[in-house]
């Protein structure tokens, strides 16, 4: 993944903690099938990061690959 629709928007220093939020946006069916045949899938979600519970740090997209359930 590139780093188009990556945000940044404010730094994080080493021991500090973090809060992130993942919101599932999409589902997107791959009509593909794995080694095992096990149908698949992509979710794609936004992600929400912040410092404090309160700060936005960072904001991006990440899709990842699933298997469905039959």
């Amino acid at each position: 993944m590139g780093g188009a629709g990556r945000r940044f928007v404010k730094p994080v220093a080493i021991g500090e903690s973090i809060q992130v939020r993942l919101t599932c946006k999409r589902k997107i069916d791959r009509n593909r099938k794995d080694a095992n045949g096990q149908d698949q899938g992509v979710v794609a979600w936004d992600v929400e990061v912040k410092y404090q519970h309160v700060e936005r740090v960072a904001s991006y997209d990440i899709l990842t690959l699933v298997s469905k359930k039959g």
